[in-house]
């Protein structure tokens, strides 16, 4: 993918807020909901990569920076730097849609609150 996002990648991340809701997040609640992620991904710096990478230190990290980590082209030349408005628009529209060609399943959160209280737990348990 030569370091170029798709218009409508563009156009979707430049809308901003509404991936992550209006409503107070609920880390606890995200906490249940990244169960469906800890088959792919651990949280803590020495927990080591599964069939995705860590996401310790996720937030600010460009996409495709984990040493250790074989990623897919696509994502590794995708030029995201995961923050929340990202992670929340990844779940959103979709890594087919916001990620094409990487190797990170079809997965969605249809409910805006659910993603910020996800991206609400990350911010949590990911900080170094």
């Amino acid at each position: 993918m030569n370091g170029r996002w798709p218009l409508a990648v563009l156009l979707l991340l430049a809308a901003g807020s509404p991936a992550l809701g209006d409503d107070a997040p609920d880390p606890e609640r995200g906490k249940t909901l990244f169960r469906a992620c800890a088959f792919c991904h651990t949280l803590t710096p020495d927990g080591g990569n599964r069939a995705g990478p860590t996401l310790w230190g996720l937030f600010g990290r460009p996409a495709g920076a984990v040493e250790g980590y074989h990623y897919s082209p696509a994502l590794k030349g995708s030029g995201i730097v995961w923050d929340e408005a990202a992670v929340a628009r990844l779940f959103e529209i979709g890594p087919d849609v916001m990620t094409p060609g990487s190797k990170m399943p079809m997965q969605t959160i249809a409910s805006a609150s659910d993603r910020r209280d996800l991206v609400a737990y990350l911010r949590e348990a990911t900080a170094p």
